[in-house]
């Protein structure tokens, strides 16, 4: 099985709230059904549908603002995002089967605690693909909390025999190189790592924190980082063939 996530800056505008990269999205959803002959499980980002919602109510900390307010209003939206890929996906007869994140995990503390693979089974038994998606989840301790996309990236991956991340960078660099594989012993990044027009404090703490999860789903099974921005490379992957990508491993 291939796990595949759609991040959300490749599929909505970051800088556009709830703005739909539409062209883009369908052109991944077409390469997958055009490239794939194994089974597929999706999980896709919120990006500009989820985040502004989450700021806004500060779901991610302690005391979250006007929490059935919050609740109802994010997932709203990343249903609306779910929905739209969804329909793309049955276009291209892919039989997409909807699992939103909130749904189907158990968090404690802000942690995942548990998720239901068995649900992702059965319907994998059915000939469907199962996509689930970033969400707003019950938190035993905080009420709420925000069940990301890499989080159940790392759940899932235990079921998998190749993890793709599909991003809007060619793969990771070090020392402004692009690296085709990335291990342990490469991390920290530092801002001269990246590209100059990635080179900010945040986005390489970001990055790093990215690699880490990325090392820990490696245990399971082989991932990668892939740019959808450019077409034909998301194909290439899943097929096996030599791509400009980084593979993360221990």
């Amino acid at each position: 099985m291939i796990l595949i996530k759609l991040g959300g800056s490749i599929i909505t505008d970051k800088e556009k709230p709830y703005t739909f990269m539409r062209k883009r999205t369908h052109r991944l959803i077409d390469e997958m059904a055009s490239s794939v002959d194994e089974d597929l499980i999706i999980v896709h980002g919120g990006g500009s549908f989820g985040h502004p919602g989450a700021e806004k109510y500060q779901i991610n900390t302690c005391e979250p603002l006007r929490v059935g307010e919050a609740v109802s209003t994010v997932q709203h939206k990343m249903r609306l995002l779910n929905e739209r890929i969804l329909d793309m996906m049955i276009e291209n007869k892919l039989w997409p089967i909807s699992l939103p994140g909130g749904l189907i995990t158990r968090y404690e503390d802000g942690e995942l605690a548990e998720i239901d693979e068995e649900i992702f089974k059965r319907y994998l038994e059915l000939d469907t693909t199962p996509v689930t998606f970033g969400d707003v989840a019950l938190d035993k301790k905080n009420r709420i909390t925000i069940c990301s996309g890499d989080d159940l990236m790392l759940a899932l991956g235990r079921m998998a025999d190749r993890a793709i991340f599909v991003s809007d960078v060619d793969g990771i660099f070090k020392k402004g190189k692009l690296m085709s594989n990335i291990s342990h012993g490469s991390l920290p990044l530092t801002k001269d790592d990246l590209p100059s027009q990635k080179a900010s404090i945040d986005v390489t703490g970001g990055m790093n924190r990215k690699i880490e999860m990325m090392l820990s789903l490696s245990k399971h099974c082989r991932t990668f980082l892939v740019n959808g921005k450019k077409d034909g490379r998301l194909a290439s992957l899943i097929k096996g063939d030599d791509v400009i990508c980084t593979e993360v491993e221990l």
